[in-house]
């Protein structure tokens, strides 16, 4: 189950990233003649596709898994988004490759929550922290792999044509996945008394807390995730001076934005495996706090001080992913255990989605912004200021569980929902 569950989060990163990744040479495709504006705005379309199916749609079918169990869920989200990447493989308009990313957003957003909720359900409670942690490796192995298939593979065709390949781990995931005892307690009681009266209203501090928590992060990360690609040429051709004097050339350029996703995948690939460690060593409240606090800092170092594009802002991007990569750790063993069986699948999507949707619509926001604020940094700094309400929304969820745990008559331990472990 493990693997499977790596591997559905892994190829759903590298279906996620393609899109942005190669957005240049797509903009290129569908928008050869357009200005710095028009580009910003067709690329805001397709990302925000992909983040509205992700928010939107992962969030309903997320929510299925209470009710059809987690196993054909996950094996439906595997389908969605391998298929719809081979349908945007062949678009011959921006409008039908929107489409086709909804469709992957959905696939991929499901895949994500289901694949923690089912190891939240199966792993012991010692070791599921450092567990759920090696999980959110996952999608920066995701990334890694699609800046190598950048790297090596000149069509953005031919890679989206690639990520059609996760849809044969369908097939092994309706066989090797299984519902967990407790979920198939609640679904198949046959008695009122028997079955848990949880509702989700119930659970609407934590509900509360880790949509802000979680999209805060979410957008934050997006939107330098979705442009940094794009940032980077601009900074290597001079974006904004008519394309006319190029300082590199298209293929240099092309492996710059490869190894700049490599570099983000690549410090998400560290920070993953070590969140268990630093939760359970320091609590998993002050490092996620700590996540955010440098995840503001170095977005301020690297999109409004540094100049050009050098080993110094290589570093930073490599920096920023590792903090991006221990949050998610955090977050995956966090969310999941706020809730009970019945609503596990529910109450995580809506907390991981609705930050989804909010992001969906900040990042849309960045091609109108990128001519606003004058550049792609600036704007990507600009929705770097969520970090600060991600701290404070911190805070609030902090204080709120002490009310919460006596409403409940939860001991004093449980007060502090970052660590306490509720499944």
């Amino acid at each position: 189950m493990f693997a499977l569950c790596f591997s559905g989060v892994a190829f759903g990163a590298l279906d996620s990233t393609l899109s942005s990744a190669y957005l240049p040479d797509i903009l290129r495709t569908f928008a050869p003649n357009g200005d710095e504006g028009e580009l910003g705005r067709v690329g805001a379309y397709i990302n925000f596709a992909f983040l509205i199916g992700s928010g939107v749609g992962g969030m309903g079918l997320s929510a299925l898994a209470d009710h059809l169990g987690r196993r054909a869920v996950f094996a439906l989200a595997l389908l969605c988004y391998g298929v719809s990447s081979g349908v945007g493989a062949v678009a011959t308009s921006w409008e039908w490759l929107a489409v086709s990313r909804v469709g992957v957003g959905v696939g991929v957003g499901t895949a994500l929550v289901v694949s923690a909720v089912i190891l939240t359900e199966a792993w012991p409670a010692a070791s599921r922290a450092v567990v759920l942690g090696v999980l959110s490796v996952a999608y920066p192995v995701g990334i890694i792999a699609s800046g190598l298939v950048v790297a090596q593979v000149p069509s953005w065709r031919v890679a989206l044509g690639a990520g059609a390949v996760p849809a044969v781990l369908a097939l092994p995931a309706w066989v090797v996945v299984q519902d967990s005892t407790a979920w198939r307690a609640v679904r198949f009681a046959v008695s009122a008394s028997v079955r848990s009266p949880e509702r989700l209203g119930d659970y609407w501090r934590e509900v509360s807390g880790g949509v802000l928590i979680y999209g805060t992060m979410l957008i934050g990360l997006w939107a330098t995730f979705a442009w940094l690609p794009t940032w980077v040429e601009s900074r290597l051709t001079g974006a904004g001076s008519s394309g006319g004097a190029a300082e590199a050339s298209a293929s240099a350029a092309q492996a710059l934005r490869a190894s700049s996703v490599i570099l983000l995948g690549a410090g998400g690939l560290i920070g993953g495996p070590v969140s268990g460690f630093f939760a359970n060593r320091f609590g998993r409240q002050p490092v996620q706090a700590a996540c955010f606090v440098l995840c503001f800092g170095l977005s301020f170092l690297l999109f409004r001080v540094s100049d050009g594009f050098s080993w110094h802002q290589q570093a930073g991007i490599l920096a920023l992913g590792l903090c991006f990569g221990v949050s998610q750790g955090v977050l995956n063993a966090f969310v999941p255990a706020l809730f009970p069986a019945a609503l596990a699948g529910t109450a995580t999507a809506l907390c991981f989605h609705a930050g989804r949707v909010l992001t969906a619509f900040a990042v849309f926001f960045v091609g109108a912004l990128v001519v606003w604020f004058g550049g792609y940094g600036s704007a990507m700094f600009a929705f770097a200021q969520v970090y600060l309400l991600g701290l404070a929304a911190m805070w609030w969820l902090h204080r709120v569980s002490v009310v919460a745990a006596a409403e409940r008559g939860l001991p004093a331990a449980r007060s502090q929902p970052m660590d306490a472990d509720r499944s």
